[in-house]
């Protein structure tokens, strides 16, 4: 497959792809650059930082506010958990109405005997999957 950059200060960043059939591998390397150009801002007392996605651990809603965990700190969000969903990459998974993480700071999940699921996440803090979204953890 050939690749072109073109490089023009004059024009808005934009991708254009010429092909014969849309693969899922394109969709979704296509999703992944839309969502790549955006950015999540974390805001800590008077503080207003630009959030890397690769060190977002956990995005939840507490009382009132939606707070984003990341391997330095906690930041809140001005957006919604379901306005982030769409945001974000495909490797943050929304965990219940209240939750998303991300897959990759995950350690372990343990089963309940009633159906429970249990999620670990490397910094040992710990979730519970709501029965809703159990096939988008299982990656359906």
């Amino acid at each position: 497959m050939k690749v072109n950059f073109f490089i023009d200060d004059d024009q808005p960043e934009h991708v254009d792809f010429h092909v014969k059939k849309i693969t899922p591998e394109m969709q979704s390397m296509a999703d992944d650059l839309q969502k790549s150009n955006s950015l999540l801002w974390g805001y800590q007392d008077k503080t207003v930082k630009p959030l890397q996605f690769e060190e977002i651990i956990r995005i939840r809603t507490e009382a009132s506010d939606v707070q984003v965990q990341t391997v330095s700190g906690t930041y809140k969000a001005k957006q919604r958990i379901y306005q982030l969903v769409e945001l974000l990459p495909k490797k943050f998974i929304q965990i219940s109405s209240g939750e998303i993480v991300n897959f990759e700071f995950i350690d372990h999940l343990e089963l309940g005997g009633n159906g429970n699921i249990k999620l670990i996440m490397m910094n040992k803090e710990e979730s519970y999957v709501s029965r809703r979204y159990v096939s988008k953890l299982k990656g359906g």
